[in-house]
């Protein structure tokens, strides 16, 4: 799989960043971390009260290698948001919440 789009707000308010950008958010996974998974549940979670539109790339693919290569990080995810590097690893649900709600 080269990407997915998973996008909604999950069930978030009507209305909720009508005027406001949509952030263009990018998980770089690989097959069987549990950090990408938790990665997932914290964007599932986070979804609930800000719209995100969130496209994830296996990392073995050839935009996944060009992102590894690029932000040299050790392991994934990587969690990019609109292009730069937010987080890789076992991502924390309160920066990335307070990052939203900024």
């Amino acid at each position: 799989m080269t990407g997915r789009r998973l996008s909604g707000s999950g069930g978030g308010h009507p209305g909720v960043g009508a005027s406001h950008r949509v952030p263009e958010v990018t998980l770089i996974t690989s097959e069987g971390c549990h950090y990408c998974e938790h990665a997932r549940e914290v964007l599932d979670s986070i979804r609930v009260d800000h719209p995100l539109e969130v496209t994830e790339i296996a990392l073995e693919s050839e935009i996944g290698q060009s992102a590894l290569a690029r932000w040299r990080v050790p392991f994934p995810p990587l969690l990019l948001i609109d292009g730069e590097l937010f987080g890789y690893g076992r991502i924390s649900a309160r920066k990335l919440r307070r990052n939203f709600e900024a």
